[in-house]
């Protein structure tokens, strides 16, 4: 077993020190590799960086040796007894410092949901094999939420299902390094459901018609909407981009915006210099209605800004903010969007899903699929294939006026 120093940058141009570990797989005898986390910045700790190889091929060293039929370690007495809720609190509290406060606070709400189940049954984390986990997937398929009007259990979203999956299988990994187990009792087990191309059923495709009645609905109604859901619908950014969106970042004389600030929300309100992803980062040409869109904000804001004086609280430079210059809560922007467009008669009708609405206004107006990967900032080119796919099986059902007339060459054969 060999281990090697790597290094990786994340989307918020941060590069951190990773051990790529060479192991021979002892039922196969060939060699393979696996890539693991420091959590050391590269700047000023490389000798840090080479201390941590050892001890992660000691960690590691479990990969080298066959696996029980059982999946336990049979020496073991320090942790035998410790349950899986108590080890997952114990996962929790070491990942905290690793994460985004964003995505911590989304973990402990998932492992809090996955301890409602496990805690009545006092399981030792040794004790958890496939069956039981695959019984808890199902159950929470099933009945995992409570309706908050009829206090009845539900069904939950094979998606949320599937995040706890992916909980409990990185959970069950950090128990192999520990030394707890020899096997991720997560291997192999299904959550089955919605495939992938059924999710395209929830994508929404405004007509250009439709976007502009909205915006004249919303300019009557809901005028603090109106810039919010043009810059939604013709950029299609996501809540997090768009009450993201800074004046230090758009550039009226290039007219260019760049999107790297984002401002999300799962307790807490939380700011920062990264995208979702990496390809979230990207500039985009700041055509002339969004020009004039955005410097009606600018104007507003700085009589706002006059008017507050002292008081007037955005220093940090947001577009959207309140008379006053405090930001948006994302939660409060996404009610209050749904508030609207439920008065327009169309509750259907989302902030994420004006990204919908977006590419399909930019593949009618011939845009290439890799185009509009770059425009809305997706990673994986097949997000964008899937919302073409989906949009032109719409369109092909609109088709029929286009082959009624360029059939009409043939239609003397069919004389009655």
């Amino acid at each position: 077993m060999t281990g090697t120093l790597r290094i990786r940058e994340t989307s918020a141009g941060k590069s951190y020190y990773y051990i790529k570990i060479n192991y021979k797989d002892p039922k196969t005898g060939k060699w393979k590799s696996t890539t693991v986390k420091t959590g050391l910045e590269v700047k000023n700790n490389k000798r840090k960086a080479e201390a941590l190889k050892q001890k992660y091929l000691d960690d590691y060293s479990y990969l080298e040796q066959e696996t029980k039929e059982d999946g336990k370690v049979e020496d073991n007495s320090s942790n035998k007894d410790i349950t899986l809720c108590e080890y997952l609190d114990h996962w929790l509290a070491d990942k905290k410092i690793e994460l985004k406060l964003s995505t911590y606070e989304s973990y402990t709400y998932r492992v809090a949901q996955i301890k409602k189940y496990f805690e009545p049954l006092n399981i030792k984390l040794i004790d958890v094999t496939p069956k039981v986990l695959d019984v808890f997937f199902k159950y929470s398929l099933e009945n995992g939420k409570t309706n908050q009007k009829t206090k009845k259990r539900e069904a939950l979203s094979v998606r949320s299902v599937r995040s706890y999956k992916s909980i409990l299988y990185a959970a069950f990994n950090q128990a192999m390094i520990d030394g707890i187990l020899q096997r991720n009792p997560v291997d192999g087990v299904a959550v089955h459901g919605k495939q992938n191309r059924d999710y395209s059923e929830d994508l929404l495709f405004l007509t250009e018609e439709e976007v502009a009645d909205l915006l004249h609905f919303l300019a009557k109604n809901y005028s603090m909407l109106v810039p919010i859901a043009f810059i939604g619908a013709y950029y299609g950014l996501r809540r997090s981009e768009l009450l993201g969106l800074k004046w230090s970042n758009i550039d009226f004389v290039n007219k260019n915006i760049l999107i790297k600030h984002t401002v999300v929300r799962v307790k807490t309100v939380e700011a920062a210099d990264s995208t979702k992803t990496a390809s979230g980062r990207r500039m985009l040409n700041l055509f002339d209605t969004a020009e004039r869109c955005l410097l009606k904000v600018k104007s507003e804001q700085e009589e706002n800004r006059k008017f507050y004086k002292n008081e007037y609280k955005n220093k940090e430079g947001y577009v959207f903010t309140w008379e006053d210059g405090t930001t948006y809560d994302p939660d409060y922007i996404s009610k209050l969007f749904h508030k609207a467009t439920k008065e327009f008669g169309r509750p259907e009708i989302t902030l994420h899903k004006l990204r919908h609405t977006c590419a399909s206004m930019l593949i009618n107006k011939g845009w290439d699929v890799k185009r509009l990967q770059y425009w809305l900032g997706h990673t994986d080119v097949q997000t964008t294939l899937n919302i073409y796919a989906h949009f032109n099986k719409q369109r092909l059902n609109t088709s029929v006026n286009d082959l009624s007339e360029i059939s009409m060459v043939s239609s003397d054969l069919f004389k009655i």
